[in-house]
């Protein structure tokens, strides 16, 4: 199934971004108003916050996502946009809805990580059977049966991997913007018509949910946000592929613009394998938790992780800038980032190392 591409004027672009932009700040401001104004709701509210272990506002995922879906629908009603993408729209708003109604549950209810997991398999194969699939890996091998696998895999990958780094203030948000951002600039010189579209409206979104999620955050994501934040973020990458783009640049772009993330997840999996504890199970030893361990404050935390996630998303621009180069380019440039990862791993190990034996020395 292919996901067809009418077209979008260039001026729906930069109003879609300022309406989400506006839409999302009016929403979370009037969010954080009603918390603090309605009674009934202080005593529910500060048992929930108990709970997480965070004296933050949750539900900060509940603006981002309706301010996003708003923009999406209101552009399609108003006739701004070509209507032949009521499909994609629909399907998205659905699997966003179901994703964003698990994330509610599980910031109320706490279910268990295998709960959440099924689930998001369960959205992930319904996003499947709708055309969000990963048919090809460039023009050389034809996924067939495994196609499910693999668009599975991602789906449920960067949704876990987005939920994983909502650790601290404005971490999740601001390294979705970042991917956003650069996202935006990719397909739309490519003509990469509705990817461009989402990722535009989607970096207002966050942009404006930021300026409250900033430390000292007024109001957090919760799994409310996250959820379906890292879901679309899915999405917006598997949208190419989906309309039988093949070049290799629409799978190194997620990789590289998602970076910190996979990676954190990654090493998270595999840290607890090692530990033969489950790859499921909570610790606070991801990236963002040994940084603040080494001393460094929330901020200077997220400041870090921001410019590496920079740092790799502006090494990504010379292939998309460069698509000639690519089938030469690409094997050294994977290698470029791996070395780049290397390092990246070896400089926060040596610090944790330094810490210890000062520790010990005191």
């Amino acid at each position: 199934m292919t996901i067809e591409s009418p077209l979008i004027s260039s001026s729906m672009y930069f109003l879609g971004y300022g309406v989400s932009l506006v839409a999302v700040f009016v929403l979370t401001l009037t969010l954080i108003l009603i918390f603090s104004k309605v009674r009934i709701l202080t005593h529910p509210l500060n048992k929930l916050m108990l709970a997480m272990g965070k004296p933050v506002l949750p539900f900060g995922g509940i603006p981002v996502i309706l301010s996003f879906l708003l923009v999406l629908w209101f552009f399609y009603f108003t006739g701004w946009i070509n209507q032949e993408n009521l499909h994609l729209f629909q399907k998205i708003t659905l699997g966003v809805s179901m994703m964003t109604a698990l994330g509610i549950y599980d910031d109320i209810y706490h279910c268990s990580p295998r709960i959440k997991f099924l689930w998001q398999v369960i959205i992930a194969i319904i996003l499947f059977l709708a055309g969000f699939q990963i048919d090809r890996i460039g023009d050389v091998i034809d996924l067939g049966s495994f196609s499910i696998l693999l668009t599975v895999f991602w789906i449920v990958g960067i949704t876990n991997s987005i939920n994983l780094v909502d650790g601290i203030d404005g971490l999740a948000c601001g390294l979705i913007l970042l991917s956003c951002v650069t996202l935006s600039f990719v397909y739309l010189e490519r003509n990469m018509v509705e990817a461009s579209f989402l990722a535009v409206i989607l970096t207002g979104s966050v942009l404006g949910f930021l300026i409250f999620n900033f430390p000292p955050a007024k109001i957090i994501l919760g799994d409310t946000g996250s959820l379906p934040l890292g879901l679309l973020i899915s999405l917006i990458t598997l949208l190419p592929l989906s309309q039988k783009h093949t070049d290799e640049i629409y799978y190194l772009i997620p990789i590289i613009t998602l970076l910190i993330p996979i990676l954190d997840t990654i090493v998270a999996f595999f840290r607890r394998l090692l530990k033969g504890t489950s790859p499921f199970s909570k610790d606070a030893q991801h990236f963002h938790h040994r940084l603040e361990k080494l001393g460094f404050s929330q901020l200077k935390t997220i400041i870090i992780l921001f410019i590496i996630c920079f740092y790799f998303n502006l090494t990504v621009l010379l292939p998309a800038h460069t698509i000639n180069l690519i089938p030469n380019f690409i094997p050294v440039y994977f290698l470029f980032i791996i070395s780049n990862i290397a390092v990246f791993l070896y400089l926060l190990k040596r610090l944790e190392k330094k810490k210890k034996e000062k520790c010990h020395e005191n």
